[in-house]
């Protein structure tokens, strides 16, 4: 027993030792552990010898050598052992081999020991102070390495490292425990130092050669299942055996030792169907509440895998029961994208209302790392090996914000399609056990995830496929787009959020907005256009791919994000539309939610907009051909059939939302005269550049036309009577300040209506319109009206069909810009006179014919100043006599010329009389007082201020407020004073253009 122990010992520590040598790679690790293994040998192999009956006279040196071995074993152990779990030798290596060196020493001057007795298998020594060197030796190392262990155990977090300072913990305590004993005389009976060495050498060398270190706590708990196992067969055995004795009452006969032997194997076969109710009965001790769910997950990856049929439920099955049996407060199953191939969570347990922001990408090291060693990793691995160094900081910040302790692969076939990240457990930390867990449900659940992923993806391949048919489908069932985007849109929600979508459509260096869905409003509308330069549509366009911005407040690459958040958008994607190799424009879909879309989503949408962009081409072709057959060609503006067309569909859709539409139509004033005096093509240019003129002066949702011949008209959708006012003021001091039209002073009229207000029906609004205008032209033109300015109709005299009409008064602006032509200093008199004479008869609110008689004679007061030669005209001097009566001649020539026009006889009385006096000292009947027609009297105060207030060859303009003076000093002498009290608002004014009639 002496002998045989030790022997038995040495056969075991070169079997390891030739495991280590031949069969594994040599790291610093392996190498201590190999010349702890060889110290181990000599001072195994040494003792044998020792105790044995051989080597008779060398028991001496035997024994010197056995005591160095066994120091020089027990400074390898402390070394191997600091250096397995990454700690540095310190102290207590050169101490061990200090000790060591000395011990040698006196060994070999025959000091340690001076001299052995040797009987019966025994040896004995000569003690002295050697023995204190010896034992001081042991007793250091192993409180220094017990103690350094212990605080490494406290303080490591991960599983691997933690049972690697346990197992030597076990080892130590075993050596010490075994060690000491060898100081007893219980040692002389029993060789105890090398029973503990042998067992602390076979748990060292299980843990390293193999690298799969087991817990502590399941040795032993399958060492109490096997040992439970082994007390009840023995037991039921001998029991067997002695019943048997005593029945058959034989001896342990060769039949007997037969009998019993197949007794036992039976036995046995029956107590090994007992060893999974016994295993259920420890677990269930050791694991209490979550055994359980131990027993779920266990039944599941067993038995029940095989019958799921997608990953949803695959994660339902899997998640649940391994978050409950490791306790961990979160855990995410991360799966490739189907497009980008970047890992994004898509289960977790807890369930979360919405899957958190983390993408591991394609190329990141954790990936390569996770694919190549197919073991866990853990939050310290990623933070301090150099291999995850390039790793992008957004990963690294979802790691750390979602909390992620552990990731475990899933890899099949050499492939990883699947990460585990758990987060930190409730309470405690994750154990070896806990890891070799993982490790084995991933390792079995591989196979049948890659399995349902595939089906998935095919899954999702081929609604992808149906759902772009569809839509392409309902792209191409109209060549309108605006009539099939919203049931397109709507299509759309059920795979995506969409909040707001459009067409863009890129024209030169503008792009216009051809569709549109919001739900939350838009700062563009259908039809208008932005510019080109620096937007979403240019950038996608140029790049021929999909562009993501997930979150507006926090950052927007294009000019157009700002109004996109402020109505309420927060994250968008643009999509490009290429037809035939060209970039035609770009597809916008839009959330109010941030983060709403993913990368797998981008590349969806893209292979839909592919899809959708020859359509799109063709239905852009067919607008633009739409559009060329509704537009104008000399102006630019729509046509008539257009104006017709949208009235129509304005006036039903105002319809259904209860609100209003106004109607402006402008005739130009004096156009014909243009157009007869400088030909047809200036008058195209300058109806070219008047329609020009309107388009600038309008808003982006109001549609102006081109009505005909020198007519526009204009629909102001969502727009009151009083707002449409301000716009068609607008439109009017834009054509009269910014319309060069040469000699002739072409102006506008405008009539305004409104829907429902004044009329109901197109027609009852245009006709309504068109009597405002014609109110507004019969009052002098170049001034705006509305429908409710509008007065009873003239009297019979005056009234003719509009075609009449206009042609007469296309007449008289003739007549009076020939006139203006004839005499350069008074250019623009009629007019200004025309505005005051107006303005005064309108603010003593004479009847509506009154005022168009007073227009017209305004125009024609001094068109008898054709029959006056220029020198008389153009004379700065004082005129003599004669010259005086062929200017008090030209009220008569005038009502001898219009008088021709039978249409304009009621003009006849204001034109001859006013230059007539209140006093009765005016010409050319010396007419006094109420004597004077009310007509002559408003125009000799027009006349005389505007007179008064232009420039003349014999004298300068005054200005208004000597104007004003010099007519409240002819109040009652040359003027009716009341008129004069009523001019002198008007008169203020200064300039009869400003004047609001």
């Amino acid at each position: 027993m002496h002998a045989w122990v030790p022997l038995a010992a040495t056969l075991v520590y070169v079997l390891l030792f030739l495991v280590i040598v031949f069969n594994r790679r040599w790291p610093k690790q392996n190498r201590l552990f190999a010349v702890y293994l060889l110290a181990a040998i000599i001072w195994t192999f040494t003792t044998f010898l020792l105790r044995s009956s051989l080597f008779l006279d060398h028991k001496l040196l035997l024994f010197s050598i056995s005591a160095f071995a066994s120091m020089w074993w027990v400074v390898q152990l402390y070394h191997f052992s600091r250096t397995f779990i990454n700690l540095p030798a310190g102290f207590g290596l050169w101490f061990g081999y200090a000790s060591l060196a000395t011990f040698g020493i006196m060994a070999a001057l025959g000091q340690a020991p001076p001299a052995v007795t040797f009987s019966s298998g025994n040896v004995t020594p000569v003690y002295g102070w050697w023995f204190v060197l010896y034992i001081g030796h042991f007793l250091i190392l192993t409180v220094i390495g017990g103690f350094s262990l212990a605080q490494r155990l406290r303080t490591l977090d991960e599983p691997r490292e933690r049972n690697k300072a346990g197992y030597l913990l076990l080892a130590i305590s075993l050596l010490a425990a075994f060690g000491f004993t060898g100081i007893t005389p219980l040692a002389f009976a029993f060789p105890l130092s090398h029973i503990g060495g042998l067992l602390a050498g076979t748990i060292l060398a299980y843990a390293i050669v193999k690298h799969e270190l087991i817990s502590v706590n399941l040795v032993l708990r399958r060492g109490m299942v096997w040992t439970g196992i082994a007390i009840i067969s023995i037991t039921v055995y001998l029991t067997f055996f002695s019943v048997a004795n005593r029945l058959v009452g034989f001896r342990m006969e060769f039949a007997a030792w037969t009998l019993s032997s197949l007794a036992e194997g039976i036995i046995a076969i029956a107590i090994f169907q007992l060893r999974h109710p016994i295993k259920r009965k420890i677990d269930r001790l050791f694991f209490r509440k979550n055994f359980e769910y131990r027993e779920e997950l266990s039944n599941f990856i067993r038995h029940e895998i095989r019958g799921v049929f997608s990953l949803q439920e695959l994660s339902e099955r899997l998640l649940p029961p391994l978050a409950k049996v490791l306790d961990c407060q979160q855990a995410y199953l991360l799966l490739p994208a189907i497009d980008s191939g970047d890992f994004i969570i898509e289960f977790s347990e807890p369930l979360e209302p919405a899957a958190p922001a983390m993408r591991i990408w394609r190329g990141s090291p954790l990936l390569k790392w996770l694919g190549r060693e197919n073991r866990y990793l853990t939050k310290d691995d990623v933070e301090i090996l150099p291999e995850f160094r390039g790793m992008w900081q957004s990963e690294r910040e979802s790691l750390k914000n979602l909390g992620i302790e552990m990731l475990f692969p899933f890899v099949s076939r050499g492939i990883l399609i699947g990460i585990l990240a758990l987060t930190r457990k409730h309470s405690g930390k994750y154990s070896l056990e806990d890891t070799s867990l993982v490790e084995q449900v991933t390792g079995q659940v591989a196979i049948s995830l890659e399995k349902e992923r595939l089906q998935e993806e095919l899954r999702k391949r081929q609604q992808e496929l149906s759902l772009i048919n569809h839509l392409v489908g309902v792209m191409t069932s109209s060549l309108n787009i605006q009539e099939v985007y919203d049931t397109f849109i709507a299509e759309l929600k059920q795979i995506i959020p969409v909040t707001f979508a459009a067409v863009a459509i890129i024209e030169g260096d503008k792009i216009h907005f051809s569709a549109l869905h919001s739900e939350v409003g838009s700062a563009w509308h259908i039809g208008e256009k932005i510019k080109l330069e620096g937007s979403a549509t240019e950038w996608v366009v140029s790049h021929r791919r999909g562009l993501i911005e997930p979150d507006l407040s926090r950052d927007r690459m294009f000019f157009t994000g700002k109004e996109y958040l402020e109505h309420g958008i927060r994250s968008i994607v643009y999509l490009p539309l290429i037809a035939k190799d060209e970039g035609i424009g770009c597809l916008v879909i839009a959330s109010r939610k941030p983060n709403a879309y993913r990368e797998e989503q981008l590349h969806l949408l893209e292979r839909m907009a592919s899809q959708i962009s020859t359509s799109v081409a063709n239905a852009q072709l067919y607008a633009s051909a739409e559009q060329r057959a509704r537009i104008d060609g000399v102006t630019g503006l729509f046509n008539r059939r257009h104006f017709d067309e949208s009235i129509k569909r304005e006036i039903d859709r105002h319809s259904r939302q209860g609100s209003v539409l106004s109607v402006v139509l402008l005739d130009l004033d004096n156009f014909k005269g243009y157009n007869d005096l400088m030909g047809h093509m200036d008058g195209d240019r300058l109806l070219g550049r008047i329609g020009n003129v309107i388009k600038k002066a309008l808003k982006s949702i109001d549609i102006p036309f081109r009505y005909g011949g020198d007519e526009f008209a204009i629909l102001l959708p969502n727009t009151s009577a009083e707002e449409a006012f301000v716009a068609a003021e607008r439109v009017r001091n834009k054509i009269s300040g910014g319309v060069e039209s040469g000699p002739f002073l072409v102006t506008a009229s405008l009539g305004i209506a409104s829907w429902p207000g004044d009329g109901l029906t197109p027609d009852d609004i245009i006709n309504a319109a068109d009597q405002a205008l014609y109110y507004a032209k019969q009052t002098g033109g170049n001034r705006t009206c509305k429908v409710s300015q509008v007065l009873p109709q003239p009297t019979e005299s005056l009234e003719m069909a509009p075609g009449i009409e206009k042609e007469i008064l296309n007449t008289i602006y003739a007549l009076a810009a020939t006139i203006e032509a004839k005499d350069p200093y008074t250019y623009g008199h009629s007019r200004k006179v025309r505005g005051y004479a107006v303005a005064l008869a309108e603010a003593i609110s004479l009847p509506s014919e009154k005022v168009t008689v007073i227009s017209h004679a305004a125009l024609l007061h001094d068109i008898g100043k054709i029959g006056i030669i220029d020198g008389v005209l153009h004379k700065a001097d004082k005129l003599d006599r004669h010259e005086w009566q062929q200017i008090k001649s030209h009220p008569q020539l005038s009502r001898i010329i219009v008088g021709r026009v039978p249409r304009l006889t009621p003009c006849l009385p204001a034109i001859l009389h006013h230059h007539e006096r209140w006093d009765g000292a005016g010409y050319p009947d010396g007419l006094k007082g109420e004597a004077i027609p009310l007509e002559a009297r408003i125009l000799a105060i027009a006349d005389t201020f505007d007179a008064m207030t232009s420039n003349r060859p014999y004298r300068v303009a005054l200005s208004v407020k000597e104007a004003v003076n010099e007519l409240s000093r002819c109040a009652g002498g040359q003027f009716d004073p009341r008129l004069v009290e009523a001019f002198m608002p008007i008169a203020l004014a200064a300039k009869p253009e400003q004047i609001k009639v």
